[in-house]
């Protein structure tokens, strides 16, 4: 397949889409078999069902994620800055300014994602 800037776009945007719609196995959709995720980069990667396990607790109490600028595309990645805000118990919501990035294996699935954010990149809302 022709790894293309529209195609890695396009995963993206699936992406970020099927977070909004509570939809996990639609995440699962676009990694490779063998994908690693590290959330957050430099952490042990997560693998087959534990991804899956990953982004159901992380997104358990409902999420809104947005793109907060161009999604960066390169030969065979690509970076986009987005916000993520996530429902917490007792109704505060949980505010994560992250970039994530996507390596692209060649038949168009993502084999690798890192999101990189630190302590300075989250912030509480209260209701």
């Amino acid at each position: 397949m022709m790894l293309t800037p529209e195609y890695m776009k396009q995963i993206v945007d699936q992406y970020l889409a099927a977070i909004n719609d509570g939809d996990m196995h639609a995440v699962m959709e676009i990694y490779a078999d063998d994908a690693a995720v590290e959330d957050p980069a430099g952490t042990e990667p997560k693998r087959g069902d534990d991804i899956l396990q990953f982004y159901t607790n992380a997104f358990s109490g409902g999420a809104k994620v947005e793109l907060t600028g161009p999604v960066r595309i390169s030969a065979k990645a690509a970076a986009f800055p987005f916000r993520a805000e996530i429902n917490q118990e007792g109704g505060a919501v949980l505010v994560v300014e992250v970039i994530d990035i996507f390596e692209y294996n060649p038949d168009g699935k993502v084999d690798k994602m890192t999101a990189h954010f630190g302590p300075a990149n989250v912030t509480v809302k209260t209701a």
